[in-house]
């Protein structure tokens, strides 16, 4: 497996967000136990891969030129919508959000944002020197295991053409715990999409 090196938003290599402040509102934020009901995560748009709009047939043949799956590409459709092409350049970072501890694997992740994604989590999700971790969750739909703890980054060897959609809702049964005994209990968490994600050819990746 080829993994993207995990940093912050400043490069900091142990990708850790900063402490030194209060956390931002949000149990994703805390310190807590966080666990998801079995094949509970669920994206909300439907897909029928037999009859597809001449926008997400395009978007699928784009995906099957880069070598991806079936079962990979209507995962990715049925994720997000808008969906369009662009070029990425050579020398061009891709940013990941991810647990700290576990990276990205170049070869099967299709999920990406550009400079302009990144960009726009930060303008929404980072202030005072700390991410919101609740909000990048929401904004990208990110299942629980995610902590969105750090950042894993790629850089683009080649220049290509990507998949670039924005992203829609999903929802996840999950439940917040922490050693005094305090639990959540497992509740609907609904995720409101909206940012920005890109599906690259990873035969044009590597570690950053």
């Amino acid at each position: 497996q080829v993994q993207a090196k995990k940093t912050d938003a400043h490069g900091a290599e142990d990708g850790k967000v900063s402490q030194n402040k209060k956390s931002p509102a949000g149990l994703h934020n805390e310190n807590m136990k966080v666990e998801v009901e079995k094949d509970s995560f669920k994206t909300l748009r439907e897909i029928d891969m037999d009859n597809l709009s001449e926008q997400d047939a395009l978007a699928a043949d784009a995906m099957k030129e880069q070598g991806w799956k079936d079962w990979k590409i209507e995962e990715v459709l049925s994720s997000g919508d808008n969906f369009r092409t662009k070029e990425i350049k050579a020398g061009d970072k891709l940013y990941g959000f991810g647990t700290e501890g576990y990276s990205k694997d170049l070869n099967t992740s299709a999920y990406w944002m550009d400079q302009d994604g990144f960009n726009q989590m930060q303008t929404q999700h980072y202030s005072d020197g700390q991410w919101d971790k609740q909000g990048v969750k929401d904004s990208m739909a990110l299942p629980c295991f995610n902590r969105a703890n750090s950042i894993d980054v790629a850089e683009v060897t080649e220049s290509h053409v990507v998949v670039e959609s924005d992203i829609g809702k999903a929802t996840e049964l999950i439940q917040y715990s922490n050693d005094s005994g305090y639990s959540t209990g497992f509740n609907v968490k609904d995720m409101s999409g909206g940012g920005t994600q890109i599906a690259p050819n990873p035969q044009f990746l590597k570690p950053n």
